[in-house]
């Protein structure tokens, strides 16, 4: 049996000595006697996760998603063909210091983004990868790798808008178009199968207290604790 993992860099493993073998997807695969590849890269945004995933689902026997921050985006260049992802501190190993990427990305998330938008996209993400993995009849498990507000999102009408007023563009939308957009969250969550899903909003990779690294990412024992917690909870 093999197993696919994909997600950001506390799937794959940063701060680790040997993410190869110390990563929460190593000891996972090798608590359960498989084999596996650790697709997860650093600093990666959902829409490569939802990309790399689909391009290998197809050659594994199940699949484990750990999806990370929603404000993160993904290029790629157009001189190399290059994978960018981009997050609101503008850190890229490869490309932090280089003007286009700083522009780029500064112009982005001072003017384009939006986090109500990011949020829905997220949700819409879940269900078409859920959609996509159920056609090809795979087992799957879908985690994430933080909390994104959910809490904040996806309370009751009453709570909504002083949920979410620091979050949009509040003094712009009426109380109609507060409502839709409440609405349009809540039916988005209906179509998510959270049989698939542990801990939607209850549990994460990083909520724990462990020892972490240079990069506040957690060591050996923190992962270990990530895929005893997957594997007591894994119903699929």
């Amino acid at each position: 049996m093999r197993l696919y993992f994909n997600g950001c860099s506390h799937t794959h493993g940063d701060d680790l000595e040997s993410p190869t073998t110390q990563s929460w997807p190593a000891v996972l695969a090798n608590t359960v006697g498989c084999d596996f590849l650790n697709d997860a890269v650093s600093g990666n945004a959902n829409d490569h996760i939802i990309y790399r995933t689909i391009k290998n689902a197809h050659k594994f026997d199940k699949i484990y998603i750990a999806w990370t921050y929603v404000e993160r985006f993904t290029r790629y260049r157009a001189d190399n063909n290059y994978v960018v992802n981009f997050n609101p501190n503008l850190i890229n190993s490869l490309y932090d210091n280089d003007s286009n990427f700083f522009n780029y990305g500064k112009m982005h998330y001072a003017v384009w983004h939006n986090d109500l938008y990011s949020f829905k996209l997220w949700l819409q993400n879940i269900i078409l990868l859920q959609l996509y993995l159920e056609s090809l009849n795979k087992p799957y498990v879908m985690v994430n790798s933080t909390n994104n507000l959910i809490d904040r999102w996806t309370c009751s009408w009453p709570e909504f808008v002083s949920s979410v007023q620091l979050l949009l563009c509040f003094d712009l939308m009426n109380d109609d178009q507060l409502y839709q957009e409440h609405k349009e969250i809540q039916q988005l969550l209906t179509q998510i199968n959270f049989n698939h899903y542990i801990g939607w909003n209850t549990w994460w990779l990083t909520k724990d207290s462990f020892i972490t690294g240079t990069t506040g990412h957690y060591l050996s024992q923190g992962h270990e604790h990530i895929a005893k917690y997957i594997l007591e909870h894994d119903t699929n």
